[in-house]
């Protein structure tokens, strides 16, 4: 595959791959899966940049709306809202924790604790590295934004 589609993209997640370091796995609606060799910040940059979306003008304005300073969601249309989750554990101060996916594929949440898994609605699991419960009151915060207009 040499041309991303940024429109069936389902989760970005930072994954290790030995002999290339720091790169992000892509999953498709269709659960395929695609390794880039960026890691997931500059990949994000890519992909906001494809929607035309500003990062900081985002950061800010939903930000304030859903009264968040950390991990705010990024809005790229009305169709897809990537919401960030800790992935993983970094190697070194560098690399990124943060994987993201599509608020709108979420269908729910399995575990307890500190394993949590996110389910997406086509079955696909993405491990979350973070207190769950925490995190489910996060998600009930972002979860406002499908209910607002952009």
């Amino acid at each position: 595959m040499s041309e991303i589609k940024y429109y069936e993209i389902l989760a970005i997640r930072p994954e290790y791959v030995d002999g290339t370091g720091d790169c992000t796995e892509i999953i498709y609606e269709s659960g395929e899966t695609y390794l880039v060799e960026k890691n997931v910040n500059s990949f994000k940059n890519n992909m906001a940049y494809h929607y035309s979306t500003d990062l900081r003008a985002n950061r800010k304005n939903y930000g304030e709306r859903l009264r968040i300073k950390n991990n705010v969601p990024i809005v790229l249309s009305d169709k897809h809202i990537l919401v960030p989750y800790k992935a993983r554990k970094p190697k070194s101060k560098t690399d990124g924790a943060y994987g993201y996916f599509d608020l709108y594929h979420l269908k729910g949440f399995e575990g307890e604790g500190n394993n949590g898994v996110i389910v997406l609605k086509n079955g696909i699991k993405l491990k979350l590295n973070q207190n769950l419960e925490r995190y489910l009151k996060y998600i009930a915060i972002v979860e406002r934004l499908i209910n607002e207009r952009r």
